[in-house]
C-alpha cells in the first residue's frame, strides 16, 4: 500500500459558557426562525405538532422610549449609541450622519432624561464639517465625579464608495480617539488624540481594583486592545494600550464587553469577524495586564455588538442579537448567570418587524448595539433602531428571575 502523507486536520476549542438546557432552547428558538424565514408564518403549517412556547423566550415588561427619531433634515443614521449618568440625568450620546454609515460629516450628539422616558432635543457634541472630509463615531460615555466623558473615533474619509464589502476598508484607516468633558451637557472641553488607533463602542469601566477599562481592536492587525486608565479620576488622560494575543484558532476580534467576578476574573467577551455567529472570550486574573489564549464561545451571536454586565445584585447579563442568524438582529435578548461562568436562562427584551422609512448604505432594519446603565434596580439599555432612530428601554431587574 502506497504511502500517503498525514492530512493535517485543524481543530478548534470551543468555551461552553451556556448551560445545555438553554443551549437546546436557544437551537429551537433558531429553528423557529429559520422556519417563519422560510415561508412558514403559521408554523404548524411547517410541522404539525408545535409544544406551547417553543422556540421562544418570555418577554420581560419593558418601559420603551424614543431618544431621537431620523430624519432628512437633521439625519438619517444614527447608530453607535451609548449611555450613562450624569448627577440625576441619564445621557445618551450616538453618531449622526446624513444617510449613510460612516460616511465623511458624521458626528456626535446627545440628549439627556430625568427619568429615562422624556428626553431632551439633541445636541451636537463634535461637530463634523462635511469639507473636513473627517467621519466622528461615538465610541462611548464615562461617568465620574460630576463629570462626563464622552470618547469620540476620528478617521478619515472611509471610502466605503469604491471599497469592497467587509472590514477591509477599516484596516487601512488610523483612527484617532478623542475626549469631550463636561458638567453641565453644554459646555464641553476637548481633549484630542489620547489614543490611536483602537476602534472602539464601549466606553470604560472601572474594574475592582480601581483601574478604568475598555476593549476595542487594532485595525491594521486586528487583534485585540485593552485600554486601560491606571489613574480612574484622570479618564481624558492618554491610557496604557496593552495587547490581547492574536487567536490561534481564527478568531478575529472587535468590540471587546466585559465584567468582573468576585474571585477578581475578567471575562472579555467579542464580536467575532471570522462570522463563526459566536462570542469569543479572552479572560484576565490580573487586571487586564494580561489576557488567556481568545477563543470562540458556544454564546450565539449573530455578528453584532453585545454589552455584558452586572446587575446590583450581583448576576450577570449580557444583552445582545443572542442567536446565530448572520446580521439578523429583529430581535434583542438578555441572558443572565448567577456567577458569571454559566448562562442558564434567557428573556426578550423588544423583538418585531422593522422596516426603515430612509434608505441608506448599511443601515440594516432590526435592533442594533446595545449598550447599558444599571441604576439600582433599574436596567437601561439603549439601541439603535434601523441604524435610523434611537430607543431606550427600562426593566426592572426585580422582574428578571
Amino acid at each position: 500500500m502506497a504511502h500517503r502523507n498525514a492530512v493535517p486536520i485543524r481543530k478548534y476549542s470551543v468555551v461552553n459558557v451556556v448551560a445545555p438546557e438553554l443551549a437546546a432552547r436557544m437551537e429551537d428558538y433558531r429553528s423557529r426562525l429559520a422556519a417563519i424565514n422560510s415561508g412558514y408564518p403559521v408554523l404548524t403549517d411547517w410541522h404539525p405538532v408545535i409544544p406551547q412556547e417553543w422556540g421562544e423566550f418570555p418577554r420581560l415588561p419593558v418601559r420603551r422610549a424614543t431618544v431621537y427619531r431620523g430624519c432628512e433634515e437633521t439625519g438619517a443614521y444614527n447608530h453607535h449609541q451609548g449611555i450613562a449618568k450624569l448627577g440625576d440625568r441619564y445621557v445618551v450620546a450616538w453618531s449622526n450622519g446624513f444617510r449613510h454609515e460612516d460616511y465623511v460629516g458624521q458626528r456626535v450628539c446627545c440628549a439627556w432624561s430625568a427619568d429615562g422616558t422624556d428626553w431632551s432635543a439633541p445636541q451636537v457634541i463634535a461637530h463634523t464639517p462635511v469639507e473636513s472630509k473627517l467621519v466622528r463615531n461615538n465610541a462611548g460615555l464615562y461617568s465620574t465625579g460630576g463629570r462626563l466623558y464622552c470618547y469620540v473615533g476620528v478617521a478619515k474619509d472611509f471610502g466605503r464608495d469604491v471599497s469592497p464589502p467587509g472590514m477591509t476598508v477599516l484596516m487601512e484607516q488610523q483612527v484617532r480617539l478623542d475626549v469631550y468633558e463636561t458638567t453641565d451637557l453644554e459646555n464641553w472641553t476637548h481633549h484630542e488624540g489620547v489614543c490611536d488607533n483602537v476602534y472602539l463602542f464601549e466606553g470604560p469601566r472601572k474594574t475592582g481594583g480601581g483601574k478604568l477599562l475598555c476593549c476595542g481592536f487594532e485595525l491594521s492587525g486586528h487583534h485585540g486592545e485593552a485600554l486601560i486608565w491606571d489613574d480612574p479620576a484622570r479618564p481624558s488622560a492618554h491610557p496604557r494600550v496593552v495587547d490581547i494575543p492574536p487567536s490561534a484558532e481564527g478568531v478575529l476580534p472587535e468590540q471587546g464587553t466585559w465584567y468582573q467576578t468576585d474571585d477578581g476574573r475578567i471575562w472579555m467577551y467579542m464580536r467575532d469577524s471570522s462570522i463563526s455567529c459566536r462570542l469569543a472570550l479572552t479572560w484576565s486574573e490580573d487586571e487586564g495586564e494580561t489576557w488567556s489564549d481568545l477563543l470562540r464561545t458556544n454564546f450565539p451571536n449573530t455578528y453584532s455588538r453585545a454589552f455584558a454586565g452586572r446587575f446590583s445584585d450581583g448576576r450577570y447579563y449580557i444583552v445582545g442579537n443572542n442567536f446565530d442568524r448572520l446580521l439578523d438582529r429583529r430581535a434583542l435578548l438578555i441572558a443572565l448567570s448567577d456567577d458569571g461562568r454559566v448562562f442558564d436562562r434567557q428573556y426578550t427584551l423588544v423583538q418585531g418587524d422593522t422596516t426603515r422609512r430612509i434608505n441608506g448604505r448599511h443601515k440594516e432594519d432590526g435592533y442594533h448595539y446595545p449598550n447599558c446603565c444599571v441604576d439600582g434596580d433599574k436596567l437601561l439599555v439603549v439601541y439603535s433602531v434601523n441604524k435610523e432612530d434611537i430607543e431606550v428601554i427600562s426593566v426592572d431587574a426585580g422582574e428578571i428571575e
